[in-house]
């Protein structure tokens, strides 16, 4: 299997796509985890994570707590980007009750409210309103790569 830089795999599925045809659905995942990421308020950007390409057009995403996301207040974790789109393009603020163990939730893009990056940016989330206590997230973005 060939290992591409972000730049060169984002170049390289560009060139693909400049043609009319077949495009690539293409899929980023991203791990949140309380005991390596820590859960402080504020932006976290995960070990585990990904980078998006600029352009990138965001239409789907789904949220899977394989732990639950505990805290003592009423913390809410949102997800985005660190550059090219808001800090919660990928998930509004959503209460920890709704990130139980092994719960699914919808991202906020979606094919009829896609979010396209206006340059490259890290999966990150963002804990607010109080800190989190445990916790483990993966976050499935799917995305396509606009011509330009």
């Amino acid at each position: 299997m060939a290992f591409y830089s972000k730049r060169g795999l984002a170049d390289k599925l560009r060139a693909r796509n400049k043609t009319t045809g077949i495009s690539n659905l293409l899929v980023a995942k991203a791990v949140y985890s309380f005991a390596a990421d820590g859960g402080t308020t504020g932006l976290i950007t995960p070990k585990k994570t990904v980078a998006l390409p600029a352009g990138a057009v965001i239409v789907g995403a789904s949220i899977n707590s394989t732990t639950a996301v505990t805290s003592a207040g009423s913390a809410t974790l949102a997800v985005g980007t660190s550059a090219g789109s808001a800090a919660n393009s990928i998930l509004t603020a959503t209460a920890k009750a709704s990130l139980s163990a092994n719960a699914l939730v919808n991202g906020a893009a979606t094919f009829a409210a896609p979010v396209k990056l206006s340059a490259a940016g890290d999966i990150t989330v963002t804990v607010a309103t109080a800190d989190l206590t445990a916790g483990v997230v993966e976050v499935n973005v799917l995305y396509f790569l606009a011509s330009a």
